[in-house]
């Protein structure tokens, strides 16, 4: 029984031992241990490459500059969440991935937004993606022709469900030259043939599916109008007269 006692207190001092040695190493940097490591790491584990990847349209000089990062610095007391964050901040960045690769590198993936319409409103023209996210502000809207552009006040709040209607019918979103959103509630396509599409509010699923058949079955546009009202639901009328076959 003694001896089973001593045993117990034996362990429980050397547990008791550790315990200490561990909180002094952790509270007090400047221990033995602490420094050695830190001359090591200081040593052998320092910053001398950078790699990115993903990087298609954002600004690498940008990107660059956000991070505050200097050659030759150790690596493993790099924050990486804190360079996650700065490269966040960067225009059409998405999202970022960091990580080490030891000894010398730091390794940085990104995801960009994808860019779906440029959008003109009080004077500001701005870059948006799929789900009306503001990417970038821009100056010319010369380089962006290949994305659909659209005014109007909230045309950004309302764009993922206009873009999602239209993924339907390709051949109506390649006419499309510009939309604008009416009053907060409605679009109006204008056609690159000079035609005005008045589209109904709310669910416009249906108003495209009769625009696109009578497209195809009167060739409307071909006999020369230039206006089709989509705004009655399940009515189409247009500023000349056509005949149904």
């Amino acid at each position: 029984m003694l001896k089973l006692k001593r045993k117990t207190y034996f362990f429980f001092v050397i547990f008791l031992s550790i315990i200490t040695f561990l909180i002094y190493l952790f509270l007090y940097e400047n221990n033995p241990v602490n420094n050695y490591y830190n001359n090591f790491s200081n040593t052998f584990f320092k910053l001398e490459k950078l790699k990115l990847d993903g990087r298609v349209r954002s600004n690498k000089t940008k990107i660059l500059s956000s991070l505050s990062l200097e050659l030759n610095s150790p690596i493993l007391k790099i924050n990486l969440e804190k360079i996650k964050k700065n490269i966040l901040s960067v225009p059409w960045i998405k999202s970022a991935k960091v990580s080490r690769k030891l000894p010398n590198e730091i390794h940085i993936f990104i995801e960009e937004y994808e860019p779906a319409a440029i959008w003109e409103n009080k004077n500001e023209v701005l870059i948006l993606d799929k789900d009306g996210y503001h990417i970038e502000k821009i100056q010319k809207k010369d380089a962006y022709d290949d994305l659909l552009f659209v005014y109007g006040n909230e045309a950004d709040l309302n764009l993922s469900n206009f873009l999602n209607a239209l993924d339907d019918y390709p051949s109506l979103r390649s006419r499309i030259d510009y939309a604008t959103f009416i009053g907060k509630r409605r679009w109006d396509l204008y056609f690159k043939e000079g035609v005005l599409i008045k589209l109904p509010m709310g669910d416009m699923n249906d108003a495209l599916l009769e625009l696109d058949q009578h497209l195809k079955d009167y060739n409307l546009i071909e006999k020369g109008h230039k206006k089709i009202d989509l705004r009655i639901k399940g009515e189409i009328s247009t500023d000349r007269i056509f005949k149904r076959s």
